[in-house]
């Protein structure tokens, strides 16, 4: 598992982003055994969004990077839920409805550079 990341840290890493215009923490959670973070983010151009969940636990990191406009379009997580993917439980859900391997690995920073290069692949400035 990774180690764990103070809020801050991944706060900062998203505002660095040339795609993000803002962003808002939902939910924050620091308690000596759990860490929860939920965070939006606006992005350029300003109809998207991008929703951070992360939760890590003594045992485990949970995440999931939702971009959406007005409807879901991407979204990268690792609930357990499709064995049969080579990267399981990481995987991505595509906007047709397809599910594919991820490269996300649970490790925050890697991923969301990750994450952020995928984006700018799908919109347009």
């Amino acid at each position: 598992m990774s180690e764990r990341v103070d809020s801050s840290s991944i706060i900062d890493h998203l505002r660095s982003q040339r795609l993000v215009s803002s962003v808002k923490i939902i939910v924050l959670d620091e308690a000596l055994s759990r860490f929860v973070l939920r965070v939006r983010c606006s992005l350029l151009p300003s109809s998207y969004r991008l929703e951070v969940r992360i939760i890590q636990t003594q045992t485990e990191m949970v995440y999931s990077y939702q971009l959406y406009t007005n409807k879901p379009l991407i979204r990268w997580d690792n609930s357990p839920h499709f064995p049969s993917i080579s990267t399981h439980p990481h995987h991505r859900h595509n906007l047709d409805g397809t599910i594919e391997p991820s490269p996300l690995s649970g490790y925050i920073f890697n991923d969301l550079d990750h994450v952020f290069n995928a984006i700018r692949d799908v919109i347009t400035v």
